[in-house]
């Protein structure tokens, strides 16, 4: 049985894009506690990566699942070259080891098998994990087609021009003479009287403030992380900051310390292995989270870490050189978001003081969206000479464009004809649900004096859940007018230039306006709605739901979710604030008036 996904699905998530919400369903496998999800399904054309992410993503969301995937299954005839990079980014996220190997690659078809000629390196790292097997076994799992995948390398990297061009670099380097190895107690003296590196200023990083934590003095010029990851098996200098430490003791002798770096090009891991009766001696410890980092060492793929790594012979902390704002005239920034500016900004409001102060700002304002919470700290914190502005980013409310209990002209009395209606549906979607009940009550002179109802054939399986809540089953529509006809009936029950009432109004008029729209029937009326006049009645209340309504006004027992039985319930919560309107001090005459009187 083919079960189409967007049906399937669009109970759960309303995330389907038009890439996947035809496709046919064929597995779903998931764990015991429903937190991983994996759907198999058929699709007539391919569906790009983004479109996957965002599905699965989505999903996740909606259905608050740990992992969802999605794997797709095409038809042979689809395959083509032109279909490897989407393979490619699918195989990535699961064989982090391919990482950005295969980007640039030159990728040619000679019948059953594909050449893949690398541009970055990383040849020997993609056979050491079999990559060129995992692409050949997803290209069947997808197209059923059998294809041997084959990896070269561009060789001009180690070819006889390589070779050249380092042999000329080394004879133009300036020759240095190597500092004997030093206790490392004598470190700090080495320290003072030589130069540890030396880094171009457009780094950030003071020259001079170099401290050796473990190794010699680096005198290689850094490479951005990005452009070392490119050479692994190579010796590399890379310079960055540290976001996390870990310190960790292996096989009882020695101990892995582990920093992680990025210089905002790319990141990656540096790893140092060190004795444990040496450990004490050695000034790891020194660097901290926010610290910079000098690192010298063989980079390559770590296979524990399943990672690039750096297993450094040399590491020297650094300190970053602060921006300075050397324009004569200081600004004042009068647009400042602290950390309690949610989803915005993380930087404390003192850390914020203080760089203006260092700056020589005079002044500078904190406007958090919607909240003041940063206030008690910047007063109590504020550096001397630096003025702080409170201020705030306000929501504004649009009081003026508020919500209005009836929608239309009517010129009609309360006792004139009105009618009160509510459907049931297949779900909350207008535009990808219909309906499966209509009902409603005639009323005039402020009594009830007609009802309607009618099934309806949604031309689709009505979901389980919205089966257990209204009570309505496939085979109680299956013989039921479809929604063009039953709106045509309802029509004729309404008249000419109704009034039509309905709780929550435009969740029901959506679905009726939805069904005219398909089958361009004109339906004029004017519209109330019962909800918004109930808030304004009733404010004490808070609940407005229509069982919550009759229960409060003691109208009597109430069975909610089917048409006829709401729409009748409605008809007297209606009458009941009609009364108390005209009855009142305001003695409202005209329905048109109710805006006003009921406000």
């Amino acid at each position: 049985m083919e079960i189409n996904l967007g049906n399937f699905l669009s109970e759960y998530t309303s995330v389907i894009p038009d890439s996947i919400v035809n496709g046919k369903i064929f597995k779903i496998t998931h764990s015991k506690n429903f937190k991983s999800i994996t759907i198999s399904a058929d699709f007539e054309n391919t569906v790009p990566f983004n479109d996957i992410i965002s599905f699965e993503k989505g999903m996740e969301h909606d259905i608050k699942a740990e992992s969802v995937r999605l794997k797709c299954r095409y038809s042979p005839e689809l395959f083509s070259i032109a279909e490897l990079p989407n393979l490619i980014d699918i195989l990535r996220r699961d064989v982090s080891v391919v990482n950005g190997f295969l980007d640039d690659a030159d990728i040619s078809l000679n019948d059953d098998v594909i050449n893949i000629k690398l541009m970055h390196g990383g040849l020997d790292i993609l056979n050491n994990f079999h990559v060129s097997g995992e692409l050949s076994k997803l290209i069947y799992s997808q197209f059923s087609v059998n294809l041997k995948v084959i990896f070269d390398e561009n060789n001009y990297n180690v070819n006889e021009e390589y070779e050249k061009l380092s042999r000329k670099l080394e004879a133009e380097a300036p020759v240095v003479e190597i500092a004997p190895e030093k206790d490392i107690e004598h470190i700090s003296d080495f320290i003072n009287s030589e130069a540890v590196c030396s880094l171009p200023p457009e780094l950030g990083f003071d020259s001079e403030s170099g401290e050796i934590i473990i190794g010699k003095p680096i005198r290689s010029k850094p490479s951005a992380i990005k452009e070392a990851m490119k050479e692994p098996g190579k010796k590399t200098v890379i310079i960055g900051d540290v976001f996390r430490t870990d310190k960790k003791e292996i096989k009882g002798e020695r101990t892995v310390i582990t920093w992680f770096v990025t210089d905002f090009s790319g990141s990656l891991i540096v790893k140092l292995f060190a004795d444990n009766d040496k450990l004490a001696d050695l000034p790891v410890d020194k660097i901290k989270k926010g610290d910079a980092i000098l690192v010298s060492g063989k980079i390559d793929f770590d296979t524990f870490a399943h990672d690039i790594t750096v297993m450094a012979d040399s590491v020297i902390k650094v300190k970053r050189i602060p921006k300075t704002d050397n324009y004569p005239k200081k600004r004042v920034e009068l647009h400042c978001h602290t950390n309690m500016s949610t989803m915005d900004a993380i930087p404390e409001v003192t850390k914020l003081m203080e760089r203006a102060s260092f700056w020589g700002h005079q002044a500078m304002a904190v406007t958090d969206h919607g909240a003041v919470q940063a206030f008690p700290d910047a007063m109590y914190n504020q550096p001397e000479g630096l003025k702080v502005i409170y201020g705030c980013e306000a929501y504004v409310v649009n009081d003026l464009d508020r919500p209005m209990i009836l929608k239309g002209v009517t010129g009609k009395t309360v006792d004139d004809e009105i009618i009160v209606f509510d459907v049931e549906t297949t779900g909350l979607n207008y535009k990808k649900d219909r309906l499966t009940e209509i009902g409603a009550v005639k009323i005039r002179n402020r009594s009830i004096i007609d009802s309607f109802n009618t099934m309806v054939n949604p031309r689709k399986p009505i979901p389980k859940k919205v089966s257990e809540l209204t009570g309505i089953t496939d085979d109680m529509v299956a013989n039921a007018p479809e929604e063009d006809e039953a709106v045509r009936r309802f029509m004729e029950f309404c008249g000419e230039n109704a009034v039509l009432v309905a709780h929550n109004a435009n969740f029901d008029n959506n679905f009726i306006k939805s069904v005219c729209e398909r089958y361009n029937i004109s339906f004029e009326y004017a519209l109330l709605d019962t909800l918004v006049m109930c808030q304004s009645m009733l404010p004490e209340l808070g609940r407005y739901k229509l069982g919550y309504l009759a229960k409060y006004l003691k109208l009597g027992k109430f069975e909610a979710h089917r048409a006829s039985d709401d729409a009748m319930m409605l008809g007297k919560v209606y009458l009941e604030l009609l009364k108390r309107l005209t009855d009142g001090n305001k003695k409202m005459q005209m329905l048109d008036d109710i805006n006003i009187c009921a406000g």
